[in-house]
């Protein structure tokens, strides 16, 4: 039976716009043809939760409304609806508008983006994806962080603690010990230098355990070095990241690292 001329109730899908617009109504009026309820609803959660299901997505039609104190505000609602429940959002607008969103939205919860003007066909295909359950729900990645020092590694679950799930560890032998009872990791932060047991020790030996050897790591480093960055590349990790960038471009380069990964996997 066809999903969408079966005689079961329309899936809805909510339209996110700050203003009434013929590309709006168009997007609206393309669902409708498709067989689908596509629910316009002002930029706010409360309003969203109540036109739609968890399960819906969501296309957020962008405007200059987002550099508004109201849109930065819904935004961080939005990340919030994304993280708490998994949502699934595509957006439409400008590259600038674009650029603007997802510096609050995470990425892992947004399905693509379409720039204006709007090609219906691929946007319509995306939805039906979503609807189909072709594109799973964004989830909290499982971060292990291995480092000695503590607060660094407290600097870092305050900024990573929303939008992933952390667990936290000060020596390579504590993490060794943790990852022989514990799965579900989905990447490894591991301190290059640290005393007892250093960080290509732990490396060796994650690489060397069947149950480990496929979880991805990325080493940290105090030193801005070139010999100890190619000592590192040359083991093979996912990446290296200085501990001295900013909040801004760590969270950019572990979206971009999931979705990469995602990406990778949907092509196996």
């Amino acid at each position: 039976m066809d999903f969408f001329n079966s005689p079961l109730e329309k899936r809805k899908v909510a339209i996110v716009s700050a203003k009434d617009s013929f590309s709006v109504m168009g997007i609206r009026k393309k669902l409708q043809e498709a067989g689908m309820e596509g629910v316009v609803v002002a930029p706010s959660v409360f309003q969203l939760e109540s036109a739609v299901d968890e399960s819906d997505p969501i296309i957020y039609y962008l405007d200059d409304d987002i550099y508004t104190l109201r849109g930065a505000d819904f935004l961080k609602e939005l990340k919030n609806l994304c993280l708490e429940q998994q949502r699934l959002v595509i957006l439409v607008g400008e590259k600038a508008e674009y650029e603007t969103a997802i510096e609050t939205i995470p990425k892992s919860a947004i399905v693509e983006w379409f720039s204006r003007p709007v090609d219906m066909d691929a946007l319509l295909a995306t939805v039906e994806r979503a609807l189909n359950g072709e594109i799973a729900p964004a989830r909290k990645h499982h971060i292990l962080i291995i480092d000695d020092d503590i607060t660094y590694m407290r600097m870092l679950h305050e900024w990573m603690k929303e939008r992933y799930q952390i667990t936290m560890l000060d020596s390579g032998g504590k993490a060794i010990h943790w990852l022989m009872e514990n799965s579900g990791i989905d990447l490894i932060l591991l301190d290059y230098e640290m005393p007892s047991m250093d960080g290509p020790t732990v490396f060796h030996m994650l690489k060397e355990d069947p149950s480990t050897r496929n979880i991805p790591v990325i080493f940290l480093t105090g030193k801005n070095d070139r010999d100890l960055v190619v000592k590192a590349v040359d083991m093979r990790p996912e990446d290296y990241i200085l501990k001295s960038v900013p909040k801004r471009e760590l969270m950019d380069k572990l979206e971009d690292f999931f979705k990469k990964n995602k990406e990778n996997e949907e092509n196996l």
